[in-house]
């Protein structure tokens, strides 16, 4: 697999690149809402994204399929999902929200 970089957006997008060349290899739209964050999972096989729009979902890497949706946290003052992110070892994936809850998806 070529070396690439997923970027998270505010205009509802995920976005993938090429690190070598710069160049866009993919778009989507990704969420109803902004996106907040975003992480890889260790091996490389999924992206989990968080929105505004108070959902997690779980894409395939290869595929750019949703293989998963999660309705998370609360909005408070437009905000929802801060943060994101992968356990290192274990299928865990963890979210933090604007609603001051962390949780934890096995």
């Amino acid at each position: 697999m070529e070396p690439v970089t997923v970027m998270a957006h505010e205009d509802h997008h995920l976005r993938f690149y090429d690190n070598r060349t710069g160049n866009r290899l993919h778009s989507m739209v990704a969420h109803l809402d902004g996106v907040t964050s975003l992480a890889v999972d260790p091996n490389g096989l999924f992206v989990v994204s968080g929105s505004h729009d108070c959902s997690l979902r779980l894409w395939n890497f290869e595929t750019k399929a949703c293989v998963q949706e999660m309705t998370s946290h609360r909005k408070k003052h437009e905000e929802s999902i801060c943060d994101v992110a992968f356990h290192p070892s274990k299928p865990m994936i963890g979210s933090a929200g604007a609603d001051a809850i962390a949780k934890v998806f096995m």
